[in-house]
């Protein structure tokens, strides 16, 4: 019989350092892996020829930020009770890609402008930045729409 092994879905994301660190290697491992696999492989690899590297990179990942928001939307769908999206469960998505390609961009502007590592934040201080960031994006963008919604309708319980 094959040995299968098992994912760990997350991976203490309180300890992420980056937006990077939270979405790619702490948050919900398996579905990074998959979008990684289905969408920002594939995109990159097609887009790269065209436009670059770098602008592959950071288009791909927003493509693949941007099928999580849609995926993530069609969720919220059902939990609101059919409501009609209103699209700013995808922003939230779009918006961490972009924040995400804006912290690589200042990551390598350090790098190729050779400024002291001591004037980048501290670990601790650059983790309780970036979860606040999340959580309050999240709150926010998902949170509070799902929230407005659910309470306006769904009526589950009313027949």
């Amino acid at each position: 019989m094959d040995r299968y092994e098992t994912v760990q879905l997350f991976n203490k994301p309180y300890l992420a350092t980056s937006l990077q660190d939270f979405w790619g290697r702490r948050w919900n491992r398996y579905a990074s892996n998959i979008l990684r696999e289905t969408v920002h492989k594939p995109i990159r690899k097609m887009l790269t020829g065209f436009v670059g590297v770098g602008a592959a990179r950071v288009l791909t990942l927003i493509c693949s930020l941007v099928v999580s928001g849609v995926l993530h939307e069609m969720l919220f769908y059902y939990i609101t009770c059919g409501k009609k999206p209103t699209w700013e469960v995808t922003c939230y998505f779009v918006l961490q890609g972009l924040s995400m390609a804006f912290e690589a961009s200042f990551k390598k502007c350090v790098r190729i402008k050779e400024w002291p590592t001591w004037n980048l934040l501290h670990p601790v201080v650059s983790a309780i930045w970036t979860c606040g960031f999340v959580v309050v994006t999240f709150f926010w963008l998902l949170v509070l729409p799902v929230w407005r919604d659910v309470q306006n309708s769904c009526d589950l319980w009313s027949n």
